[in-house]
């Protein structure tokens, strides 16, 4: 009885150390998912995005449908900022104002556009970047209100530029002018006149 007792009495203790050592583990999870929390909320809290202003123009504020379209960002933050080259996508957001709101739109360029370009694009402090979209055509083959919008690290605003793209004119009709000539002919009717005879004999004088 005194040996039965005994193991009961070590199984118990077993047992609850065993429990013991799983509610600490379940503690030092949770204790270590708040710290991460905790150093995560305190990383971005203190992250210092770039003070001053990017600019994002086009080079024209009009288009015609088939013109390029070329953008200029100038970085007017304290430090560089990196443009991420993304092609063959397009490099900036592209939207169309249809129905009343702004739709995004895309297109693809050619793979060999693509060769030789680097993937990062970095613009110095008070230096600037221009890029044609020419190799995106379909992005503007159309008539309408478009929006570029610009993305670049460690800065929280997007610069953007709106301008329109407007129908090729349509070249006047040529005119064909028509000469007309007038042909008159002189016409010479032949006037035919009777004239009378001279008198033979018959005409007899006074004996």
């Amino acid at each position: 009885m005194a040996r039965t007792s005994e193991l009961t009495t070590i199984r118990e203790r077993n047992k609850r150390k065993r429990l013991a050592g799983w509610v600490l583990l379940y503690l030092l999870i949770i204790l270590g998912f708040i710290f991460v929390m905790y150093w995560q909320t305190k990383r971005i809290n203190t992250l210092n995005f770039a003070s001053g202003v990017m600019q994002l123009t086009t080079s024209k504020t009009k288009y015609t449908v088939g013109d390029t379209v070329a953008y200029t960002l100038k970085n007017g933050l304290s430090q560089p900022i990196t443009l991420v080259n993304s092609c063959p996508k397009e490099p900036l957001y592209v939207y169309s104002w249809t129905n009343n709101s702004w739709t995004r739109i895309h297109d693809t360029a050619k793979v060999s556009a693509c060769s030789g370009e680097p993937k990062q694009q970095i613009i110095a402090p008070g230096g600037s970047y221009t890029q044609s979209l020419a190799n995106w055509p379909n992005l503007f083959n159309k008539p309408g209100i478009y929006r570029i919008v610009g993305l670049a690290s460690n800065y929280t605003a997007l610069p953007y530029a709106d301008f329109q793209v407007v129908a090729k004119p349509v070249p006047p009709a040529v005119q064909v002018q028509t000469r007309t000539q007038i042909i008159i002919q002189k016409v010479i009717t032949p006037v035919y006149i009777t004239v009378p005879s001279s008198g033979g004999g018959n005409g007899g004088g006074d004996n």
